[in-house]
This record gives structure tokens, sequence and C-alpha cells, in this order.
């Protein structure tokens, strides 16, 4: 069955939605060697994925999840990744910022395949528990409005295709579709990747999966979030419409800073910066960067009018030391013992 989707790849062909679900259920349901899907992945990179793939992997994906007990009034911060430049955890920042300013973050995410550099590797670094059975993880998440679901504990099903993933080397669909399959089903997200033309996919993508609104961003020079080095792309989709359009940091009174000054890499550094920001003792391009992001979140709840009335609000809940107060509370909650 596999060899007929990658023979239909091969020869100029795309998976509709249906042969695409049926395709990932075969890989994690039936006896598929590591070799086969390797083969499979990597021809779909080299064709470049349609939002028809990417669609029936990631409901193939959630059909498999591990339910989760959270509300789906709430919003979800992440990113495709591929920029291939250091980076500080922008959406794990911004989770606490929402939850500061009032707004229920849901934060689905995992640690770096290559480099602790991901999410999750931030939080083991700042003290934080995040693994819950469900009664922990909802009293706890009604309590600070924040939480944060493992891809790994809440999709077990991908270590079946872990291997065949290193196996292919690269980027692939599983980078683009596990971003849009957390399991509590959220209807708002603001989702980063790295070109426009994906970003055109995964909108498609995101509106059939049922998303009430969401934004896809992508940042100048090539990165999945909002940017203060340049021009911003965005594609947003509010009461079932999609539009396109760009934002630029001088729309926020920011001074453009060039990408590759602004200080992040590892969780060791990212823990520092992140403990840094709590206490105002960043420069200010790391404060304006994850206050634009969180503002852009802000703005997709429908918590303020305008993606700059979000970045002044992002700003106040530091100066106030309300995002501190939030980390505070979350890292005391998350390590009780029962």
């Amino acid at each position: 069955m596999i060899s007929e989707y990658i023979d239909k790849i091969k020869t100029g062909g795309s998976l509709q939605v249906s042969e695409a679900e049926q395709c990932l259920n075969t890989i994690l349901e039936k006896d598929v060697s590591d070799r086969q899907i390797a083969e499979l992945l990597i021809t779909l990179s080299e064709k470049g994925e349609t939002a028809s793939e990417i669609l029936g992997f990631s409901r193939a994906l959630l059909t498999k999840s591990r339910p989760v007990p959270l509300p789906s009034n709430a919003i979800d911060s992440c990113g495709t990744g591929g920029s291939g430049l250091d980076r500080f955890n922008v959406s794990t920042t911004a989770a606490f910022i929402l939850a500061a300013g009032g707004v229920r973050a849901i934060k689905h995410g995992n640690k770096g395949s290559k480099r602790p550099n991901g999410s999750f590797d931030l939080l083991e670094k700042l003290g934080c528990e995040f693994d819950f059975e469900d009664d922990r993880l909802a009293d706890i998440f009604a309590r600070t409005k924040v939480c944060f679901l493992f891809a790994r504990t809440y999709h077990p099903v991908m270590k079946k295709v872990v291997t065949a993933r290193q196996m292919a080397d690269r980027r692939t669909i599983f980078n683009l579709s596990a971003p849009l399959c957390n399991p509590a089903n959220p209807q708002y997200q603001i989702l980063g990747t790295v070109d426009a033309k994906m970003g055109r996919q995964l909108a498609e993508v995101l509106r059939q999966l049922g998303r009430q609104r969401f934004l896809i961003v992508i940042g100048e020079p090539g990165i999945d979030e909002v940017s203060v080095a340049g021009p911003t792309h965005i594609f947003e989709l509010a009461d079932g419409i999609i539009k396109e359009y760009d934002i630029k940091p001088s729309d926020f009174g920011i001074s453009e800073r060039d990408y590759r000054t602004i200080p992040g890499g590892d969780n060791d550094e990212n823990a520092e910066i992140f403990l840094s920001l709590l206490q105002n003792q960043t420069p200010e391009s790391i404060l304006d960067m994850v206050c634009l992001n969180a503002g852009a979140a802000f703005y997709c709840f429908g918590r303020t009018d305008s993606i700059k009335e979000g970045f002044d609000l992002s700003k106040s809940l530091f100066a106030k030391g309300l995002v501190q107060e939030k980390f505070l509370e979350y890292k005391h909650l998350s390590n009780e013992i029962d």
C-alpha cells in the first residue's frame, strides 16, 4: 500500500486528503519498514507537501492523540521551525504573557530534535513540571490559565516514525502537521512558518481543521514568528475569510534590528534570557520581540482590537511584574506534591 502512494507521488501526483490519512494510518498501524517510511517522507518533501496531504496527516494524528480535558476556548502559539538560526523560545514566553493578561493559553510542543532548544527543554531548565495526570492538568490550567502539552506524551504513536525521520534527515511533513495537532483543539492559533507558499497551504489546513480564528506569520529573514528585523507577512482567518497583509516594526514604534544580533540558543542561554526578561533586564530587542508576538496572540484571541494594542498590553504586563508573577505561580503549582 505505501509503495503505491510513493509511486503516485514520484510520477507527479499528490495524495488526496483521504489517501494521506489512510497512508499515515497504515504506517502507524501496520508493519511498514523504516526504510519505506523514510522514502515516503523524502518523496513528499522533494515534491512539496500539499494542503491535502498535510490535512490528511493531521487528521490521522489527531484521531490517535491522547484526549485532554481542557476547554477549546483557548489559544496555542507555535512554529514549524526551519530558519536554521539560533532562537529564543518566543512562543513559550508568550504563553505566560497571555495568561498574565487573562487569556487561556494551551501551548503544544516538544523538545528540540537535534539540540536542547525546544519549548520543553526550556521549561525543564526553568524547573517547571508539565507532564501530569488529567485531573492535575485541568486543575493547574483552571488556576493559572496556562498549561503545556508535551507532544511525546499526547502523540505516543509518533514513536513509530522516529527512526524513519532520522533516516530522512530533513524537515518532513511531520514538521508541518504536528504543530496543527494540539489535542485540546484550541479554537485560536498563532502559527509561524518560513515562507508564504507554505503559509498559504497551512492557512487552508487550519481552516479545514475548524479553527475559529488564526494568524499565520512569516517574518523577515525567514523566521516562524512576528519579526523585529523587517516585515512580517500574515494570513488571518476571521469570520470565515482569509486575508493577507504585511506589518513592519515601525508600525509599533520599533527600530529594526539585525536578527542575528538578538540573543538566543540552547536551553541554558534561553533560560537566562527568560529570567532576565521577567526582571526587565534584557536588551529591548528581546522584549520587543516577545511582546510583539504576544500582542499578535492577544489580537487573535480578541483580547485587544489590534496587534498594536496587544503589544502595548504585553509591555505593561512586564512593567507591572505580572508576567513574573504568572510564571512563579505556574512553577509553584506544577511542583506541588499531591
